[in-house]
């Protein structure tokens, strides 16, 4: 084999490996539903539906609704929400580049423990611990293959 029929091998074959289609084959089957919390739709609560494998997430809107980006695996899921309290990271400057609301949160607690305990503590989330913890959360839904636009939450923040 010469240099240009070498070199001609590698411009045709190297670039079709590459584009084998490389993708693990999954993707989530739709899913929404509908968040509210004490019997109210809360804007921005972060949802999450995960597996071992895949984990979708979305956000609801001013009515409580939410449509998962990517999905959601079909099957038993386990669900978390996440909402940060705005009064608990009052006061911290969310312009720093990278500052996010789980950052703002952790400088609001190492704040209040600066200041000897005089400052009363401010919860950090608006979503109780047993549905905003992804280690210990006991919600769950069955996503059905096909989807579903009703995967409706009710929960308390007592």
């Amino acid at each position: 084999m010469t240099y240009k029929h070498f070199l001609l091998f590698l411009i045709l074959f190297v670039p079709a490996v590459g584009c084998s289609g490389g993708s693990s084959g999954f993707k989530g089957v739709d899913v929404s539903g509908t968040v509210l919390i004490d019997g109210k739709p809360l804007e921005g609560v972060e949802v999450y539906f995960f597996t071992d494998q895949f984990e979708g997430f979305g956000k609801t809107n001013t009515e409580g609704k939410y449509q998962l980006v990517s999905g959601a695996a079909p099957g038993p899921n386990k669900i978390y929400f996440k909402k940060f309290n705005p009064d608990a990271v009052s006061g911290i400057d969310m312009s720093i580049p990278g500052m996010d609301a789980g950052q703002a949160a952790a400088m609001a607690e190492a704040k209040a423990a600066e200041s000897g305990g005089k400052k009363k503590a401010t919860s950090l989330s608006l979503v109780p611990p047993e549905y905003s913890d992804p280690k210990t959360t006991k919600l769950s839904f069955p996503v059905p293959a096909a989807g579903t636009s009703s995967a409706d939450f009710k929960i308390s923040s007592k």
